[in-house]
């Protein structure tokens, strides 16, 4: 999502003990840790955080000013660094503090745990509604031990008990007013935005299409890019003139202080390094990015379904696929498979307005023959960008984790985003929950709309 000459800062407990997990992390995330692209810093040195080696209760008012102190250091040396992930479980509590005071991405063990529960969870904005069970909003209690018989609590190495209660460490008064002067400097910042770049193709987008407003919980900004159309997105190749206005699309969307850039059809993903190029923000042109997230939560010999528009399409795009998502076409891991013969969906390609209920069986019953062909998949990454109003239908009749262009996006913005379970609060804008609605050719001048091939 990021220019690979920008760095990635990994926040630890401590710096040392990723080496020895060097061969695991390869193999198993692609992070190299010897990688001058990756920023190891562990947080052993921190006032307050030696707690979490001695098992102890961590004194968060104490910690977060010290966490934040030196990821500010960090950054003043090192100003290609772009975003932050919180590779020690015990970290997610201060990851509040840090969006807010750096304005970057922050991701940490909750975000990715989001991330593949959200693949299994009905999107209430779109779709199916009212076939799972909402959460209660409870929480049970966990005791140590809890869920084992009582042959295995007896193997347990930290035995089962109640500790004796520590005396809690009190924050300094100079620890708290620097607190204070934190949130006094970052309140309140906007909410996350999603900004999202168009082809030269206008057609009336259905809830649940990257395209509809609606579709997010969160603002959207569009920018059309004229003379951008699906064929040339499909060639991977723009002209001098398209690329310079596909440049000044994604400067006009920094400068609406988005969070996160993505684009409304998959094939954009060819233009990846030209938007990382200009793009502070993280760029994110194709749901195919989830790919490598997707295949490294299963078995090596598990598969995945990739649902596109046309099974022929991803062809042309293999290079920069591999590339850029680390997907590989023709790794048999991944079953690709088009919905081009699927009654009513063949409106996609005539532009024209997809009647989702009349198609949903079809794309379920797909599926299903898939399934029993392929009884080794495990999920469902919905590659094309009018796929996701089908999300929720395919979760509640396969039981599968089901990833498209709205969880990608969700992801990437829930970096940005307050969470209001733990952590600093009260720092960030809440989203106001209106859906502004979008005319196609908005955000362009009378000058750039009359460079359109569609009006």
């Amino acid at each position: 999502a990021f220019d690979p000459k920008e760095k990635i800062l990994v926040l630890t407990a401590n710096e040392k003990t990723l080496k020895p997990q060097k061969d695991v992390l390869l193999n198993s995330c692609g992070f190299d840790v010897d990688e001058g692209r990756f920023l190891i810093k562990g947080c052993q040195d921190i006032p307050g955080f030696d707690a979490v080696a001695k098992g102890e209760a961590v004194p968060l008012d104490i910690v977060q000013p010290g966490i934040v102190k030196m990821t500010m250091e960090i950054l003043k040396k090192e100003p290609l660094i772009q975003c932050i992930l919180l590779e020690c479980t015990e970290l997610p509590p201060y990851a509040d503090a840090l969006r807010a005071a750096t304005g970057l991405c922050v991701w940490d063990a909750i975000t990715a745990a989001d991330f593949y529960v959200n693949a299994y969870k009905d999107n209430p904005r779109f779709g199916l509604n009212d076939w799972q069970n909402e959460w209660d909003g409870v929480h049970d209690d966990y005791s140590f031990g809890q869920n084992l018989i009582e042959a295995d609590r007896r193997e347990l190495v930290n035995k089962i008990g109640t500790p004796a209660p520590k005396p809690k460490a009190k924050a300094k008064a100079k620890t708290k007013a620097m607190m204070q002067k934190i949130q006094r400097r970052i309140q309140k910042q906007q909410a996350p935005t999603l900004g999202i770049v168009r082809l030269d193709y206008n057609y009336p987008p259905s809830a649940g299409d990257i395209d509809y407003p609606g579709s997010f919980d969160y603002d959207v900004v569009y920018r059309v890019v004229p003379g951008l159309t699906f064929e040339m997105a499909q060639s991977g190749k723009m002209t001098y003139t398209v690329q310079k206005e596909f440049e000044a699309a994604i400067k006009y969307l920094e400068g609406k202080n988005v969070s996160g850039i993505t684009g409304d059809c998959g094939f954009m993903m060819a233009f990846q390094p030209i938007a990382r190029a200009i793009a502070k923000v993280p760029v994110f042109m194709s749901s195919m990015v989830q790919s490598p997230l997707i295949s490294v939560a299963f078995d090596k010999y598990d598969q995945i379904l990739i649902l596109t528009a046309n099974s022929a399409t991803l062809g042309p795009q293999k290079e920069t696929l591999l590339s850029h998502c680390g997907f590989d076409v023709d790794d048999n891991r991944f079953v690709i498979r088009g919905c081009q013969d699927v009654p009513g969906f063949e409106a996609v390609a005539k532009g024209e307005k997809v009647d989702v209920e009349y198609v949903t069986p079809g794309i379920v019953k797909m599926v299903a023959g898939i399934l029993q062909t392929c009884p080794s998949i495990r999920a469902i990454l919905l590659e094309c960008t009018e796929l996701p109003p089908y999300s929720d239908a395919l979760r509640k009749e396969f039981d599968l984790p089901v990833f498209d262009v709205i969880t990608c996006a969700d992801f990437f913005i829930s970096s940005r985003k307050d969470n209001p379970r733990f952590g600093l609060n009260q720092w960030q804008c809440d989203w106001d929950g209106t859906v502004e609605e979008y005319n196609f050719g908005q955000n362009l001048t009378a000058q750039e709309r009359s460079r359109l091939l569609q009006g």
